[in-house]
């Protein structure tokens, strides 16, 4: 039996041999399993970071528009503000006009209406006038010689 006494050794040797390529295979499976592992849980990291600076992102996009919108707003309110305050003091210069144009109309008419009184007056004046110089020459003609 020394044949198979070196067969059987050899067979040992040779399950020897397969089981610490099992075992040396089984770590390298459990390595790459865990290193499988690390990349997957790093993939998840990168992946949160980026989603947490994307949603911080938005939010400060989102900050900025809001304080846009509240800025044109205010400008808008101001301008209007300021288009009431200038529509206000062009109301009042129209009235204050109409009302100097108002007046000095009223003069006018005020002045013209004495002119032509003192017109009427001065023609009457001159009628009269022209009367009695003709009343005196006519008695001057009538009356004898003297």
């Amino acid at each position: 039996m020394p044949p198979s006494d070196d067969s059987l050794r050899l067979a040992l040797a040779e399950v020897r041999d397969l089981q610490r390529t099992v075992i040396v295979l089984r770590e390298e499976l459990e390595a790459a399993h865990q290193e499988r592992q690390r990349q997957v849980q790093d993939a998840l990291a990168a992946s949160h970071n980026e989603s947490q600076q994307i949603k911080a992102t938005v939010a400060s996009l989102r900050t900025t528009l809001e304080l846009a919108q509240i800025e044109k707003d205010a400008a808008v309110k101001a301008a209007a503000g300021a288009s009431q305050g200038e529509i206000g003091q062009l109301r009042d210069a129209i009235t204050a006009l109409r009302t100097e144009l108002e007046r000095v109309t009223q003069e006018k008419a005020d002045a013209l209406q004495h002119a032509a009184t003192a017109h009427r007056n001065e023609v009457a004046q001159l009628h009269e006038t022209i009367r009695a110089l003709r009343d005196e020459l006519e008695a001057r003609s009538l009356a004898p010689d003297s």
